[in-house]
């Protein structure tokens, strides 16, 4: 065994022994590098997993905004009718009151009106309520 190694100078020695240190060294880091680019690959499936996921978001959150907006939209019609109507209401309440306070004053009036003494209450009262329907049929 040792024939052969005199063969070999004595100064290709290190340099051998650097080449087979070389080797080695080389070896183990393609040996993890290899190990890495899998892990590396799962890495770049989950971001691009994350990076739909978040694609997805946006796009859920443009609809909804949308929606909101839509929704706000309706709610402010809703408003402006509800107040248009409570303006119509105000105005026919007023009006109501109105024609009660007109009815009113005519009821007033019926009920002051006195009966001549002698005559028959039932007939003055009769002819009173046809004296106010023809006074209501006048206007």
């Amino acid at each position: 065994m040792a024939a052969w190694l005199k063969l070999v100078p004595s100064w290709a020695w290190p340099w051998i022994a650097g080449a087979v240190l070389a080797l080695v060294v080389g070896a183990g880091q393609q040996i993890r590098v290899i190990s890495l680019q899998a892990d590396l690959q799962d890495e770049r499936t989950a971001r691009l997993d994350d990076a739909g996921k978040l694609g997805a978001c946006r796009s859920t959150r443009t609809t909804l905004l949308g929606q909101v907006i839509e929704q706000n939209a309706a709610l402010a019609d809703l408003r402006g009718a509800a107040q248009a109507r409570a303006a119509e209401v105000r105005a026919i309440q007023q009006q109501a009151e109105g024609l009660a306070q007109q009815a009113d004053q005519l009821a007033q009036q019926v009920l002051q009106e006195r009966t001549p003494a002698g005559v028959d209450a039932c007939t003055a009262a009769s002819q009173a309520f046809d004296d106010e329907l023809r006074r209501e049929r006048a206007q």
